[in-house]
């Protein structure tokens, strides 16, 4: 008894000098954010053990299930991120020059990590182990130098790492799909769909980039309508050059030659123009939306994702994809100064921005997206609880949460502003859904409420205490938890 009670204060000391060390680390930063005129999303802390989730939640997938050579490659690149930011945090703690000269042994160290990783456990050569693991991390650097420097007031420390950090590796996996795709051909069906979203979203990062060097003299529909036919023949190229000749036909075959296909895209189709028409009112009566007005985007996009990954796994990500080009695109149009789309979808992001789009960049509706698309990147389709993770931290939780707790919220937690019942109805409502989709015996995960249950009451705890967006944190949190869970199912 004498030597666990001695054990309990040893884990309460160490547990409590490294919360001070945090808390210390953190002050050290802002001040030097502060000292060097870097203006970050105002929050009470810098949020910076973000950088742990995306890392975590990759090296935990390829220790769980037989993935491909292209997901190891990435995690690799991933454990050499995770150092870097190690790294940046500390150089950041001592002074903000990290920020503006660049890191060079910061960044050849943390490539040598990742290149020595894909080295010894993947068995490529030492040429292909460097070409693969040093653009990534300058990449990442130059990213995240981006994200904090040039985007003012948009993201905080640890949110600009999560999506540098995101950015980065995904454009790494592409580029290897894309190699794969051109070398071995299309056929299989995932490599066909994750084709077609590079594409798409590479298509898309070209004509947003055109838009923003376009010349002030320009920024007219008529160049507009330009740049998007150019941009439209080198996608119809690209997809030529690595699918054949038939590349439209299979297209169109794979899309609407399936009636349930046609039928998840009509009621997928029906709820975007409910969205639309309640967006154009909204904006008309040029009023501000309440908390549960926008929670009606959460529910209407928590509704396609949920069909989609319980029916059509791979259209789901087709569709994702092309959806987040869309609304890459819609922001751009709304910041680069084309008349009078610019100034129309500004209006409607006037009245439906919240606190938390303070920077250039609208962030609240990418991040909804993202966070309900990450698991289909990041989780294996036979993981059907994990693909659910975003849906339920957020269009289910959180919104349950946000919901609840304005209108009946009384006891708040301490520090927050956030409310116990908001966060009850968070648990509650993610369990529910959990226990409605196995009533319908559309979810066959065994111990799937016990997990959901321990999974969302972490999720909760997060959302009621944290100051980073929820959107993108709490979908990698439910992530990480179900892995840590899974030797329940």
């Amino acid at each position: 008894m004498e030597g666990s009670h001695q054990l309990s204060n040893i884990n309460h000391n160490v547990s409590t000098k490294l919360a001070k060390f945090a808390v210390s680390l953190d002050i050290q930063v802002s001040r030097n954010l502060k000292e060097g005129a870097i203006v970050t999303r105002f929050t009470k802390s810098n949020g910076l053990w973000c950088y742990l989730l995306l890392p975590m939640i990759l090296i935990m997938y390829t220790t769980l299930y037989k993935m491909s050579v292209q997901y190891h490659i990435v995690t690799c690149v991933s454990v050499g991120l995770f150092f870097y930011c190690m790294l940046f945090i500390l150089f950041l703690s001592i002074s903000s020059v990290i920020l503006k000269e660049f890191d060079f042994g910061g960044c050849m160290a943390s490539s040598l990590i990742s290149a020595l990783l894909i080295y010894i456990f993947l068995g490529k050569g030492l040429l292909t182990s460097l070409v693969s693991a040093l653009p990534c991390i300058y990449f990442f650097n130059a990213m995240l130098k981006i994200s904090v420097i040039n985007l003012p007031k948009t993201f905080t420390i640890g949110e600009a790492m999560v999506i540098s950090q995101s950015i980065t590796l995904f454009v790494t996996a592409s580029i290897i799909e894309f190699l794969n795709g051109v070398v071995n051909g299309i056929d299989e069906e995932s490599t066909f769909i994750n084709t077609l979203v590079l594409t798409v979203l590479s298509t898309m990062g070209l004509i947003v980039t055109a838009l923003f060097f376009l010349n002030d003299s320009y920024k007219n529909v008529k160049s507009l309508g330009y740049i998007i036919t150019i941009g439209t023949v080198i996608m119809l190229l690209e997809w030529h050059l690595i699918m054949g000749p038939k590349c439209i036909i299979r297209i169109i075959e794979y899309i609407f030659m399936d009636f349930k296909r046609v039928k998840l895209l009509t009621i997928w189709l029906s709820m975007v123009i409910v969205a639309i028409f309640i967006i154009f009112i909204q904006t008309k009566m040029s009023t501000k939306a309440s908390t549960v007005t926008r929670k009606t985007f959460h529910v209407l996009a928590s509704l396609v994702f949920l069909s989609g990954i319980l029916t059509d796994i791979p259209l789901m990500t087709l569709a994702a994809g092309i959806g987040l080009a869309l609304l890459i695109f819609t922001e751009a149009l709304r910041i680069c100064g084309i008349e009078p789309i610019s100034s129309a979808l500004h209006s409607a992001f006037v009245v439906y921005s919240d606190e938390k789009d303070s920077g250039v960049l609208a962030m609240t509706p990418l991040y909804l997206f993202t966070g309900l698309a990450c698991p289909l990147i990041l989780a294996p389709s036979e993981a059907q609880l994990d693909m659910l993770a975003g849906v339920l931290a957020v269009g289910v939780g959180d919104t349950a949460a946000s919901c609840i707790g304005s209108t009946f919220g009384r006891t708040h937690w301490a520090g927050s502003n956030r409310t116990l019942e908001g966060t009850a109805a968070n648990i509650l409502s993610q369990v529910a859904v959990i226990c409605m989709l196995q009533y319908f015996e559309l979810l066959e995960t065994k111990n799937a409420i016990i997990r959901t249950l321990i999974a969302a009451t972490v999720s909760a705890s997060v959302e009621a205490k944290t100051d980073q967006v929820d959107n993108l944190i709490l979908p990698l949190v439910t992530i990480l938890v179900f892995q840590v869970t899974y030797f329940l199912s």
